[in-house]
């Protein structure tokens, strides 16, 4: 007599992108779009005579709540470049009282900034004629730098990277999800050779919740696998 063995499922896992470690990810998900070609029967009696069907295209999503610049340059096709802290000297902004003028580059505010006025003879005091953020430098409308003033502004710029969205043309990634299986404490993993993820359809950048957001892409076939009953999209192996 036959034993029927039942494996309950619950998904979690760490996912990887050409080898790095996305961060959490809360939902991974595979979508197979089928087309079926049908001959109907013409010798009465309705029905068809023969079908087949055939796999239209192999889907993979994720959702990542993880806001890294290189998670972000995967949802928008971007670039990431690496940013170096030096010194900025002298850099020309316009004030906008109350409002932020911005600098090229990211402030250190760890490191105080001097501001000027464009002569340079006046030197502004932080806090009592402007405040300084990661952004730029905001003027006071009750300190002493004045509407559209040419203010001069030096600065330690902050290092870190930088994304350039919507540069690049989509790469091609592998994805392995290295699992376990909660309800039964098993591993498994799943193994996408050739995956080409789209721009995703929009970020919630300012909210009172954790955030996240959702990448989809194709996943293509991998024409270097030839052998007889290897898929040629991606793999399951469980313990």
């Amino acid at each position: 007599m036959s034993e029927t063995v039942t494996e309950s499922y619950i998904g979690s896992g760490i996912v990887y992108v050409n080898g790095r470690d996305v961060g959490n990810a809360s939902g991974v998900k595979i979508d197979i779009e089928q087309e079926t070609k049908e001959q109907p029967n013409y010798r009465g009696g309705g029905g068809n005579a023969a079908e087949i069907t055939k796999v239209k295209s192999v889907k993979l999503s994720m959702t990542l709540n993880d806001f890294s610049n290189a998670n972000l340059a995967l949802g928008l096709r971007g670039k990431v470049e690496v940013l170096t802290a030096g010194a900025v000297t002298d850099e020309v902004i316009t004030a906008i009282l109350d409002g932020l003028a911005d600098t090229a580059k990211m402030i250190d505010t760890t490191i105080p900034p001097v501001v000027t006025n464009a002569a340079g003879s006046t030197t502004y005091d932080v806090d009592v004629d402007y405040v300084v953020s990661a952004g730029g430098i905001r003027a006071l409308s009750t300190g002493a730098i004045t509407a559209a003033e040419s203010l001069k502004v030096s600065y330690t710029s902050k290092a870190g990277n930088a994304l350039q969205a919507l540069v690049e043309s989509g790469a091609e990634v592998k994805v392995i999800v290295d699992g376990v299986n909660d309800a039964t404490g098993k591993p498994y993993t799943l193994k996408f050779y050739r995956w080409k993820p789209s721009p995703t359809s929009g970020l919630d950048l300012i909210g009172d919740d954790f955030g996240s957001f959702d990448i989809e892409g194709g996943v293509l076939a991998d024409s270097s696998i030839v052998a007889t009953g290897k898929s040629k999209f991606f793999v399951r192996s469980a313990a």
